[in-house]
């Protein structure tokens, strides 16, 4: 049973910027630019502003919220909530 033509599936799938299916490959990659869906990647070379702002902050960060001892403390306490009755 076939619904529609082949012809008529590649001419609406062209219209609507799709490639039909029998040009697709499985496991082709897409466009370089599609596998992250607009999000951009971050530079690391250090030198450039963007580098040095990124440092800036994580400095700032670090300063204020890393704990050096927060894994240190790893004190259990096994006790029934019923014994200071």
């Amino acid at each position: 049973m076939e619904l529609s033509s082949q012809e008529s599936i590649r001419a609406l799938m062209g219209a609507c910027g799709m490639s039909a299916p029998s040009e697709r490959r499985r496991g082709a990659q897409s466009a370089p630019g599609s596998v992250h869906h607009g999000r951009k990647m971050r530079c690391k070379c250090g030198r450039c502003s963007q580098c040095l702002d990124n440092a800036r902050w994580e400095r700032i960060f670090t300063e204020k919220f890393a704990d050096p001892e927060y894994y240190t403390h790893q004190v259990i306490h096994y006790s029934s909530p019923l014994t200071s009755l």
